[in-house]
């Protein structure tokens, strides 16, 4: 798998909506510590490119963690949470709801969120 640049640059870069001053470290602790995957849950859609898709497909067989994705037409993938046991993303650790693939996420993960969302710290809502 190719290494993306690094979250913290990418972050800070995709996000200048977020609470002012909020360190990309912080952000990470308040998503897997306090909010507990909050964005991860429910009946979602994560579209993915082909790309991502690959490699989310790569993480889930090395995890052993079993994958749902639906092909679209440009080569990516939809993986709807809805299709998974709990109801929430595949890769999002149940008995401890963390990321499984926090460092190496695809790209709309690492841009949540693009707007003030209520419940979200992070979006300042």
């Amino acid at each position: 798998m190719q290494k993306r640049q690094s979250n913290r640059q990418v972050w800070r870069r995709n996000a200048p909506h977020l609470i002012a001053g909020l360190s990309a470290e912080a952000a990470a602790h308040i998503c897997m510590n306090q909010c507990k995957g909050m964005c991860c849950r429910g009946s979602l859609v994560l579209l993915l490119t082909g790309r991502e898709a690959h490699e989310f497909n790569e993480h889930a067989a090395m995890l052993g963690v079993p994958l749902l994705m639906t092909p679209t037409p440009d080569g990516g993938s939809w993986v709807k949470f809805s299709e998974h046991p709990g109801e929430h993303c595949p890769m999002l650790d149940s008995s401890t709801s963390i990321c499984r693939i926090y460092d190496d996420r695809p790209e709309r993960c690492r841009d949540f969120p693009v707007d003030l969302t209520p419940g979200c710290a992070i979006s300042g809502g």
